[in-house]
């Protein structure tokens, strides 16, 4: 299959498009002037003319270009224009150049405060920032062109992924300070829970979202099913590490929402597989990575 990776330079990208290459035909863009791929476009998505020409000639598009959830809290019209007139540039691009499908990558952030600790898909959404807000127009607009114009797609919603590659997040920014022997802060007492998923756990499922028509017009959580503390993730890079961090606790973060997980249900029920990369393994892994690079 012929497929562009749009967002290709980032973390997530990064992975994917070294994970798909061996079994596609892998084209590339991003906002960046030069990529690391041969086949690679200089991509504006706010630019319809410009998404226009690079979104053609493919059998599927992953769209993970996103203004982040933390550039959002400063700056909503950018975060609208990215990522919600972004993604309309993407799909009348897909409807223009008849291209069929596309595989989106949403969050878990959309869900709000949580009723329970496990979150299925048809968990009621109320975002808490324009980043969520973003995320869950996004994902009306995909069922809206698949209604009105025949483009399949497949949503994951994203949990917290780490890994490779990754360069802000909780766990560079961990060992970073770990390794420098900076004071690690720490809000309320750590014991806040997420659903933490290797990176190269989400490869499989996205090479079988583009092969076949499984996944088809569905939104299907991407995550493990286990949750873990903060505190279980310090502790852990501290013993890989063998240094004992000085922890600055402070008072917890006005507007934290509650403790959560993936119900991944769904997710097993499609595919017959989970993400089973374990935290441990996970961090060793990618602390291998990071004093490589």
């Amino acid at each position: 299959m012929k497929v562009l990776i749009l967002g290709s330079e980032g973390f997530v990208g990064h992975n994917l498009v070294q994970g798909l290459k061996t079994s596609h035909q892998v084209l590339t863009a991003d906002q960046l002037e030069v990529g690391h791929e041969k086949n690679y476009s200089k991509l504006n998505i706010i630019d319809q003319e410009n998404v226009e020409k690079i979104v053609r000639d493919v059998d599927v598009v992953i769209n993970l270009v996103a203004h982040t959830l933390v550039s959002s809290l400063s700056d909503f019209i950018q975060n609208a224009q990215v990522n919600i007139i972004g993604l309309l540039n993407v799909l009348e691009a897909c409807r223009k150049n008849n291209v069929k499908k596309i595989i989106f990558t949403s969050a878990s952030s959309i869900v709000g405060e949580p009723q329970s600790f496990k979150v299925s898909e048809k968990h009621p959404v109320t975002p808490k920032t324009a980043y969520g807000l973003t995320k869950m127009a996004s994902e009306h607009y995909l069922r809206l062109y698949n209604e009105m114009y025949g483009i399949d797609y497949v949503i994951f919603r994203f949990f917290n992924i780490y890994g490779p590659h990754q360069k802000n997040g909780l766990i560079p920014s961990l060992y970073s300070r770990i390794i420098n022997e900076q004071p690690v802060t720490i809000f309320g007492k750590g014991d806040q829970i997420r659903d933490y998923v290797y990176i190269e756990d989400v490869i499989p499922f996205f090479e079988k979202a583009i092969s076949t028509n499984m996944a088809n017009n569905l939104i299907l959580n991407m995550g493990t099913g286990n949750g873990s503390t903060i505190m279980e993730v310090l502790d852990n890079l501290s013993k890989i590490l063998n240094i004992k961090p000085k922890i600055d606790f402070k008072p917890n973060r006005p507007g934290e929402i509650g403790n959560f997980v993936a119900d991944v249900t769904l997710l097993n029920s499609i595919f017959n597989m989970t993400p089973q990369t374990s935290l441990e393994n996970g961090l060793k892994r990618t602390i291998a990575w990071l004093k490589n690079n």
